[in-house]
């Protein structure tokens, strides 16, 4: 299979690696929209900014409004001749935090993109499990009062290692008719952590609301409200109407996009 590039830098630019965290609770998701606050564009105008020329960026993972970032990856070009990136880095944290981070920042190599390079995304799911919330986590949790079964949940994920069709576990995009929701799942597992019942899935990429959904379905189960068989009939159904409401999206992280290691 020939490997998915994207054309290299204009003559005098280099191509810039970003790995960024974020709350993404004030956020209507990572792509630029003029009408409300985005990822992206508050990134675009910080490094705009900063670099004193306009900015394309590309992400590892595009995340809906409220999801955040532990480990979302971003490529750009810049002008080669006066980039630093320790400034650079310092310019931005200053600029953008305390609400998004900039952890590492590095020239790539000019065939380096952000998604066509991207080999798998790991998402992690974290659900507040007790009678009784905590308002200091309600951001970055959901919180499900009754206990949840764990065992009937890594019962019901193991029905979707391997490669499926996500179609019922997607939200489709009118612009895009011919998208495909076909997906491979290497890892799905459910812990528990006190009171933390976190969720870990690795695929080679993700369909829109697909661990949202994923996630919903699960705890279904996990209630006792599903049976562990229906995941894998909602799965063959293709049918979005016959799997349950996607979870909210404060308890989802893309946690880390990966690479291979010689890139």
């Amino acid at each position: 299979m020939t490997e998915r590039t994207s054309p290299p830098p204009p003559d005098g630019f280099v191509r810039i690696r970003m790995r960024v965290a974020y709350d993404g609770s004030d956020y209507s998701g990572f792509m630029k929209n003029p009408e409300a606050p985005t990822i992206e564009g508050a990134l675009e105008a910080a490094l705009t900014e900063s670099l004193r020329h306009p900015v394309k960026l590309t992400c590892a993972g595009r995340t809906d409004r409220g999801v955040h970032a532990k480990g979302q990856v971003i490529t750009l070009d810049a002008d080669g001749s006066h980039f630093d990136a320790h400034a650079l880095g310092r310019a931005l944290n200053r600029k953008l935090g305390p609400e998004m981070a900039i952890d590492r920042i590095e020239e790539a190599p000019p065939s380096f993109d952000a998604r066509l390079s991207c080999t798998g995304r790991t998402y992690r799911y974290e659900i507040l499990n007790r009678p009784v919330g905590d308002p200091l986590i309600r951001t970055v949790t959901w919180h499900v009062v009754e206990m949840l079964d764990l065992a009937s949940m890594n019962e019901a994920s193991a029905e979707i290692i391997g490669l499926h069709d996500f179609s019922a576990f997607s939200k489709r995009n009118k612009s895009r008719p011919t998208e495909t929701f076909l997906r491979r799942v290497r890892t799905a597992e459910w812990s528990r952590h006190g009171d933390i019942v976190r969720f870990e899935i690795n695929a080679n990429a993700f369909t829109h609301q697909m661990v949202r959904s994923l996630v919903g379905m699960f705890v279904a189960v996990g209630l006792g409200r599903r049976e562990v068989a229906n995941v894998g009939e909602v799965l063959r159904s293709l049918d979005r109407a016959a799997a349950p409401s996607p979870a909210p999206p404060t308890g989802l992280v893309l946690w880390e996009a990966h690479y291979d290691p010689q890139k």
